[in-house]
């Protein structure tokens, strides 16, 4: 994934405000916007029924990729 200099700026900044890594931050925010984006809208039912796709299981991986960028 690319960001833009504005992007790469905003996401340190918030990073730097949370104490968290840039990448770690990005992990949390995909899945936030996944989870908000994909089930707020819809039933958690129809989000994994007529799509297939998996909202809480993205959300694991994002989340246990953020916590293997603060393991090291």
């Amino acid at each position: 994934m690319q960001l833009n200099d504005t992007q790469a700026k905003i996401l340190q900044f918030v990073a730097n405000t949370e104490l968290r890594s840039s990448e770690q931050m990005l992990s949390l925010l995909l899945a936030e916007g996944i989870r908000f984006y994909f089930c707020d809208y819809e039933s958690p039912s129809a989000c994994s029924a007529t799509s297939g796709f998996d909202a809480d299981e993205l959300v694991r991986k994002l989340q246990a990729d953020a916590m293997r960028c603060v393991q090291g």
